[in-house]
């Protein structure tokens, strides 16, 4: 007698590979480098004793220039957009920014150069945001990772926020590389 497989539950095998699949996405890397952890060698214990941990935080590198947007409308776009803003016209600077982004949303160096026009216009709220998206997007590139947080400052410094601007500006001002 053949054995035929019952066809009540046909849905239990889909439900129970997407819950797999959702599974082994969420244990994906995301690529960002965080502390490393290592164990203290410089005091030798017995072996019966545990080591402590010791968190070391990767070398600062000297900041390079921030590398300009791959694309060729983006560049154009970003230069026109610098153009405006020298000439104190942050609305047209604000619009060119907005079209670059479409292109490369995840250039952290258009996010920056926008909340920089949020903020020559005064909407400070956009500009926090902006900023904030940029470190965000700056992952392992020092200079753009730098320069994200000192726009950052300089939106709370035009909000009275002094302390905290101050204090960032120590910790990522280009002469202590």
């Amino acid at each position: 007698m053949v054995k035929r497989r019952s066809k009540r539950y046909p849905r239990r095998r889909t439900i129970g590979a997407l819950l797999a699949a959702l599974l082994i996405s969420g244990c994906a890397s995301t690529g960002q480098q965080g502390p490393v952890i290592v164990e203290d060698d410089s005091k030798k214990a017995p072996p019966a004793a545990s080591k402590p941990a010791v968190i070391k935080q990767t070398p600062k590198t000297i900041a390079k220039p921030a590398t300009p947007p791959q694309n060729g409308a983006t560049q154009t776009l970003l230069a026109r957009a610098n153009e405006a803003l020298a000439s104190q016209h942050p609305e047209t600077a604000i619009m060119l920014l907005e079209r670059a982004v479409r292109i490369e949303p995840r250039e952290a160096l258009l996010w920056i150069r926008l909340s920089r026009a949020h903020l020559a216009q005064g909407e400070m709220r956009s500009a926090f945001q902006h900023a904030r998206k940029a470190i965000a997007l700056a992952g392992s590139d020092s200079s753009k990772f730098s320069a994200a947080w000192l726009q950052l400052a300089n939106v709370f410094t035009a909000q009275g926020k002094n302390a905290e601007a101050q204090q960032i500006r120590r910790r990522f001002s280009r002469s202590s590389g």
